[in-house]
């Protein structure tokens, strides 16, 4: 299966075309990275729509974001040259965050919007407060043009990254959540993909899934034949 073939059973899979799946929660535990899945919401947007993207690299680099890109067969340069891609990489607080969404909204004053952030969790470690991050979210959500997806990392040393992942996977509309396997390493398998959404107060989607990455390819293998 091809990375195509894989991206498109994915966009079954999250449905990023649904409106109420605006806010998205893309959380990785111990040695799961996130970076696959937000740039599946690239190729998306860039495939699939006419949209414009921001990106907030607080983690990882435009080079990474690139590289993945080109793998996904997409170009963020070209995207760039036609202004649907811009790349942020100073914003350190969630001041500018909030900054960044109100330019990026009033750069494009009609139609929807994506801001992609890998990853907020980081802005713990740079003196940003938990509180100061959910206000961020709180923002996000209050802007109906405003499309957020939004990386986050867990860790059960960790007490403060546990609950901003908590609070920003409760804030989500969906949340994807990648783990490494419980029994360790397999030929067949890297990690867990578990898929929860909020269809309503009192229903609560969730499915599982195995996934394979491959480092020379990122392919990306899912368990299930059939898309549920």
């Amino acid at each position: 299966m091809s990375n195509v073939d894989v991206l498109e059973q994915l966009q079954l899979v999250l449905r990023p075309d649904m409106s109420d799946r605006r806010i998205v929660c893309v959380e990785e535990a111990d040695t799961a990275k996130a970076d696959m899945i937000l740039s599946f919401y690239m190729w998306y947007v860039f495939t699939k729509t006419d949209l414009p993207v921001c990106m907030v690299g607080v983690r990882d680099t435009y080079g990474h974001y690139q590289n993945v890109g080109l793998k996904f067969h997409y170009n963020l340069l070209s995207m760039s040259n036609q202004k649907r891609f811009a790349f942020a990489e100073s914003i350190v607080s969630v001041d500018g965050l909030v900054g960044c969404a109100q330019d990026l909204l009033k750069r494009y004053p009609t139609g929807s919007v994506y801001m992609v952030v890998d990853d907020v969790s980081s802005l713990l470690l740079l003196g940003e407060s938990l509180e100061d991050i959910v206000r961020f979210l709180m923002f996000a959500k209050r802007q109906p043009r405003l499309c957020l997806v939004i990386g986050c990392w867990k860790h059960k040393a960790d007490e403060s990254a546990k609950r901003l992942a908590s609070a920003v996977s409760h804030l989500a509309d969906i949340r994807v959540a990648l783990a490494p396997l419980v029994t360790g390493f397999s030929n067949t398998a890297t990690g867990t993909m578990r898929i929860t959404t909020h269809e309503s107060m009192f229903r609560i989607d969730d499915v599982s899934y195995l996934y394979k990455l491959a480092d020379n390819g990122l392919k990306l293998t899912l368990n299930s034949g059939s898309i549920r």
